[in-house]
């Protein structure tokens, strides 16, 4: 027995030699294992970072895109509104213009009509003033293919070439929006003969 126990004993110690080996290549592989596990983690942490920083941007850029878009319904929502009541508005200044001048001869009724449409004509102009709509009237001024239409040119020395001598119809803008163009006559050198 005395000999068997040894022999156990000499197994016990082969094993424990082989397991010892085995923990210490399984203690280098857990090791790798782990520094593998911790690298991955740290990679997934900072692409989640990342993920999130880029979340939090684009977040930023639509609110401020958001405040944008707000801003110029603010202040151009009223565009299209403001376009179909400039023919109101010539409409209007027509009836004034063609007004009779001495109104001494009208009767009351007839007076009384003409001041109503002129005030209205006034309170309109007002209501585009608060709105930021702009009369474009370039009489006298160069011509700028942005803001006007030339109708026609017309040979002439009194003025430098490209001068508007006529507006026929006004252009109006809204804060910096062309509404409408000026319609206008521009002159142009006369041709010597």
């Amino acid at each position: 027995m005395t000999k068997n126990k040894k022999n156990n004993n000499k197994d016990i110690n082969k094993v424990t030699t082989e397991e010892g080996v085995s923990e210490k290549s399984i203690e280098k592989e857990l090791d790798e294992n782990a520094s593998n596990i911790n690298e991955n983690l740290k990679l997934e942490i900072e692409k989640a970072i990342d993920d999130r920083k880029r979340a939090l941007a684009d977040a930023e850029n639509t609110r401020r895109r958001s405040i944008k878009d707000l801003e110029q319904a603010r202040k151009y929502g009223h565009l299209s509104l403001s376009r179909e009541i400039l023919s109101v508005v010539d409409s209007l200044e027509k009836a004034v213009l063609s007004s009779p001048k001495e109104q001494d001869k009208l009767s009351d009724e007839v007076k009384n009509f003409i001041i109503g449409v002129e005030m209205t004509l006034e309170q309109l102009k007002q209501v585009f003033s608060n709105h930021n709509i702009t009369r474009i009237d370039p009489i006298g001024q160069k011509f700028d293919y942005n803001i006007h239409q030339a109708m026609f040119e017309k040979e002439t020395d009194e003025v430098e070439q490209g001068t508007i001598i006529e507006v026929m119809q006004p252009g109006w803008s809204l804060h910096d929006r062309l509404l409408r163009p000026a319609m206008v006559g521009v002159s142009k050198k006369k041709i010597k003969q």
